[in-house]
């Protein structure tokens, strides 16, 4: 029989959490991990407030430098009574223990949050300690005197309350109010900051400043673990840096009991992570590092400087913006577009040589970039997400500015047919197509080029026609579900890829912004998903 673990009077399947706010910031991801992911017997959530919040503007992250990571999300949740109606939809295994982060400026909020997330919760993990917000975290936490309070009045209900510490305060201070206060645990630490970062002279973050997490401060954990240890015994879950078995065995030197990792996750599929969290336990019992190889060296998050070579207004709010250079990049991945100051979003790649995008306008960001002429800089990082292997005639279904995630598929495979719709001709970019196609059938709202109506409205007598080996979708989630449905008479669900829009906000997995409803995440488990992924 194999290592028992527990947390106070709980049972639990494992020694690991991933920290507040990464990977499963969406509850579905969270359900998803809790039951796939043995080794994970701690489930901490996403900060939450009373009231939603959207965050900061992206960019929210960037990679300051190997395995580490500078952020900014900006206590970016739903509210409290929302995330209550969230939870209260999945379904935790019973040896998990849900570690429910929150955050106020006083100690009547934490304490409200709380009520609110009380009957879900296992014990509660207050936030004092984020580095870059004005109003709270860290803000809160440097007033030792209202740490006490606010442990005091969430303690008071009656579920054990961690606090996790800021390694930018005073450790030892910090803890010992947090102790008087009743408090049943430590989580250190943190991430460490605020902090700039720059790349070609320009802050990256919208919010300018961040936090820094990963190895880089890995040393600085494993100092603030020793520090809590000299003065109190109760358990501490330890976070920063840590990615091999040596780590851990380092920080259960210092006087650690549980771990959290998160920032060496960058970049792994859920999947990979599965196997990653498998192999990381039997390295600590076996003292191997098999682990290890898991670990994403490249992540292609370093920004490449473009110029505009030519854009070419196709609607009102349609544009093509094609650059001065090439790119890397497989059928159906996808780049992320920086203007610095003006802020960062994803789109797909609709052509690799020369890059060039298809671009709806839609916001502040593509407004922004609707207005650059030749000549311009801006800046690409990526690509991101995975393509589907292919190997037979296929069948690609595209609506709307989805027809930008096909024509790679198109470009670089022979043997596909492609049904592409749009509004009206303006909207239908579809001559490239026509290069590089077996056949064409196009599809118009308006009923100006090709067949009045959508692009799913004959699929199923296209399909019987044509007899594709494989269906490729990208478009709006409506017209994606219908081609689906009529797909899957005809083909094996196997061989159906779809994608549909789900806002990433990193490109590399760790925000868990681009949930899909099934707890994948879009930049690394797709951008393209089998029927049951969706």
């Amino acid at each position: 029989m194999g290592i028992r673990y527990k947390l106070f009077e709980k049972e639990i399947s494992g020694p690991f959490t991933i920290p507040s706010g990464i990977i499963t910031a969406e509850i579905q991801t969270l359900e998803k991990i809790a039951n796939e992911i043995p080794e994970i017997g701690i489930l901490t959530t996403k900060s939450v407030g009373i009231e939603p919040n959207k965050g900061n503007r992206e960019p929210i992250i960037a990679q300051y430098d190997y395995m580490s990571f500078i952020n900014a999300v900006g206590l970016r949740n739903p509210g409290a009574k929302e995330f209550e109606r969230k939870l209260s939809k999945i379904t935790l295994p019973d040896d998990k223990f849900l570690l429910i982060s929150i955050f106020g400026a006083n100690e009547n909020e934490f304490r409200e949050v709380a009520e609110i997330l009380y009957e879900h919760a296992d014990g509660f993990e207050l936030n004092i300690s984020c580095p870059h917000s004005k109003k709270y975290g860290q803000t809160v936490g440097q007033d030792v005197i209202l740490v006490e309070r606010i442990v005091r009045e969430v303690s008071s209900l009656g579920k054990p309350t961690f606090v996790k510490v800021s390694p930018n305060l005073d450790i030892k201070e910090t803890v010992k109010y947090a102790i008087k206060g009743g408090v049943s645990g430590i989580t250190a630490i943190n991430t460490k900051g605020p902090e700039l970062f720059l790349y070609d002279r320009y802050p990256v973050l919208s919010n300018k400043v961040g936090g820094v997490s990963g190895k880089s401060i890995f040393e600085l954990g494993l100092s603030c673990v020793r520090k809590i240890r000299e003065i109190t015994d109760l358990p501490i879950i330890a976070c920063g840096g840590i990615a091999t078995a040596e780590d851990i065995k380092q920080y259960k030197k210092a006087g650690a009991n549980y771990f959290g990792i998160g920032s060496a996750l960058a970049g792994m599929s859920t999947e990979e992570i599965k196997e990653y969290f498998h192999e990381l336990l039997k390295d600590l019992e076996n003292g191997t590092n098999n682990a290890s190889k898991f670990l994403k060296e490249n992540l292609n998050t370093k920004y490449r400087k473009y110029k505009v070579r030519r854009k070419v207004n196709l609607a009102e709010d349609l544009f093509l913006l094609e650059l001065d250079d090439k790119i890397e990049t497989q059928s159906g991945q996808f780049i992320f577009t920086w203007l610095p100051e003006k802020g960062e979003k994803p789109f797909s790649v609709f052509d690799d040589e020369p890059l060039t995008l298809l671009i709806q306008k839609r916001g502040y960001f593509t407004n922004c970039l609707s207005k650059l002429d030749k000549g311009n800089t801006i800046y690409i990082r990526g690509p991101y997400g995975n393509s589907p292997k292919i190997r037979g005639k296929t069948l690609l279904v595209g609506g709307g500015t989805g027809i930008a995630g096909l024509y790679l598929f198109a470009k670089k495979n022979k043997n596909t047919v492609a049904v592409l719709g749009a509004k009206d001709q303006k909207h239908l970019l579809y001559e490239k197509f026509e290069n590089v196609c077996e056949k064409l059938y196009l599809f118009t709202e308006s009923g100006e080029v090709g067949k009045k109506g959508l692009a799913t409205d004959d699929l199923e007598e296209i399909i019987k026609s044509e007899t594709p080996d494989y269906c490729i979708n990208c478009g709006p989630e409506q017209m994606v579900k219908t081609a689906i449905q009529k797909e899957a008479k005809y083909i094996n669900p196997q061989n159906i890829y779809s994608s549909i829009e789900f806002l990433t906000r990193c490109g590399i997995g760790l925000c868990g912004s681009c949930a899909t409803s099934k707890g994948y995440r879009n930049c690394v488990d797709g951008t393209f998903f089998k029927i049951n992924q969706i």
